[in-house]
């Protein structure tokens, strides 16, 4: 078989010039900004994950208890540039998820051409992952950038050539590393990737020997910092993990395999409604059915490439997922459909390309009328921030900013020393993200030690609590604040307390 053509091959699809791809890929990323922008304007909180980076972003560290530190970093790096700021998690959300899409679709122009490249890219979009939820920024909206931008490299650096591209080589060696220091779940993609590698420098006759090795001494050399806190510390994430594994029976495991299946469609439905109206579309649109001719690059050589690529990006991933957690009984979670699947999109693309009710511009109409339908339905849900609350608990609904503020005036009725340091977990974070000041959250000594026992003597504490927590009993002033009300006069609320600090302060008059 010949070897997989190059770009200049690729790009010569039909009906899809540059200014129609450009046209794609703006309005993939506007999408990505104006659903972060709609979603936070209906929202009056944030997500516990965005909350839980503000708290770390506090200290840099090499690594923290749950989790490696990368996405950390980014968000840290951000506020001391811009300053504290509740948004700048969702934007920085926004960044990552818009550069996912950004290099998903360059991943399909190079395997399948430009007209597959924007399918794929309309699909993308229709993940709720990447819609909805793009607002929230955790581990997963960084290491799905860094796996999509890792792809793009290792298939540059694996066109065959009559000279090695080093640059592309490199990339991805730090690439590489950059998932890791994103998630240890990173580990199983960077195998497939590995594989995936070998096997078409095999099939192509390339000689990777000393660029890979270049490549892996850059990730072995970036990695290392974090490798050595981990062997210091422990490595905490291994021990934060095996202690929230679950172990079930066959049965048990038979419902958690079928539960994770049920919810990745649930998360995937906004793709398949745009399937079906899409569809639908085609059939009154086109009075009969045409066969789409195969674009110039679609030889049938290229298939066995396409192939080790989705048994890399997708397939392979998936299978040894699901069956670790049968055989060694562990739950599946949820979240990590996030990364199994987000190069589901490419797959459909490529395989049902024929298909007229698969074509860009007809599936494009489709999508945007299920985006105006989940927008308004996200509207309509969010409109009534009391009703949410009282009936669970819904992060993006508790009031943030008017908790904030009455907390930090509560600590200042009880004491004009500033305040340094808010005790508590997700509803401290949520009142340290939203003011300007920006103290330091303490949830423990070992989810975030650099607060000092210390320095919770000198300074004083805020307490802001669940109802379900207990207070301190050396608290010196303790209060409710309501956070939500239902309509049968029932009310939810958050404990407020003051820990005095030590260090001498004017006095002022007890709070109410």
């Amino acid at each position: 078989m010949t070897s997989a053509p190059r770009q200049g091959v690729n790009d010569s699809v039909a009906g899809a010039g540059s200014g129609a791809s450009q046209t794609y890929v703006v309005a993939a990323v506007a999408l990505v900004f104006l659903w972060v922008a709609w979603t936070s304007f209906w929202d009056s909180g944030l997500y516990g994950d965005s909350v839980e980076q503000f708290i770390w972003a506090q200290s840099a560290e090499w690594g923290y208890y749950k989790h490696p530190p990368l996405p950390t970093w980014l968000l840290a790096g951000l506020i001391a540039f811009v300053g504290p700021a509740w948004w700048l998690a969702s934007a920085l959300a926004a960044i990552c998820v818009a550069l996912t899409g950004i290099f998903t679709w360059l991943i399909a122009k190079r395997l399948a051409g430009l007209s597959v490249a924007n399918t794929a890219l309309v699909l993308w979009g229709l993940q709720q992952c990447f819609s909805v939820s793009a607002e929230i920024y955790n581990h997963n909206t960084v290491l799905v950038a860094c796996l999509a931008a890792l792809t793009y490299c290792l298939i540059r650096a694996l066109e065959p050539s009559h000279q090695t591209v080093w640059r592309w080589w490199l990339a991805s060696g730090l690439l590489a590393a950059c998932a890791m220091l994103t998630k240890y779940q990173a580990g199983l993609a960077l195998a497939a990737l590995g594989l995936a590698t070998l096997a078409i420098a095999n099939k192509h006759r390339i000689a990777i020997a000393w660029p890979a090795t270049a490549a892996v001494g850059l990730f072995v050399l970036a990695l290392t910092p974090h490798l050595i806190w981990g062997v210091t510390n422990k490595f905490p994430q291994l021990s934060y993990a095996s202690e929230i594994i679950e172990s079930g029976g066959f049965f048990k495991r038979l419902f958690w395999q079928l539960t994770f299946a049920v919810n990745q469609i649930r998360m995937n439905l906004p793709l398949i409604g745009a399937l079906l109206i899409s569809g639908l579309l085609a059939s009154f649109w086109l009075k009969k059915p045409a066969q789409l001719a195969r674009a110039d690059g679609d030889a049938t050589d290229k298939s066995d490439i396409l192939s080790i690529w989705f048994w890399a990006l997708l397939w392979g991933p998936i299978a040894v997922v699901l069956a670790l957690s049968f055989v060694t009984g562990s739950p599946l979670r949820n979240h990590w459909g996030v990364q199994l699947l987000q190069f589901f999109p490419l797959w459909i693309a490529v395989h049902w390309q024929r298909r007229q009710f698969l074509q860009p511009k007809t599936l494009a109409v489709a999508a945007v009328l299920v985006h105006c339908i989940g927008m308004t339905y996200y509207a309509f849900k969010q409109s009534d921030p009391d009703a949410v609350l009282a009936a669970r608990r819904a992060d993006s609904s508790y009031p943030g900013q008017k908790m904030s503020d009455a907390a930090t005036a509560y600590w200042k009725s009880a004491t004009a020393c500033p305040l340094k340091i808010v005790v508590g977990d997700f509803e401290a974070g949520l009142v340290s993200a939203f003011s300007k000041d920006y103290p330091a959250v303490f949830i423990g000594p070992t989810a975030t030690p650099w607060v000092s026992s210390a320095g919770l003597e000198a300074h004083g504490a805020l307490y802001v609590l669940n109802s379900s927590v207990a207070l301190p009993q050396d608290a010196s002033y303790k209060a409710n604040w309501t956070l939500a009300k239902s309509k049968n006069g029932d009310t939810k609320h958050v404990q407020f307390a003051v820990r005095l600090p030590r260090v001498t302060c004017a006095p002022t008059t007890k709070p109410m």
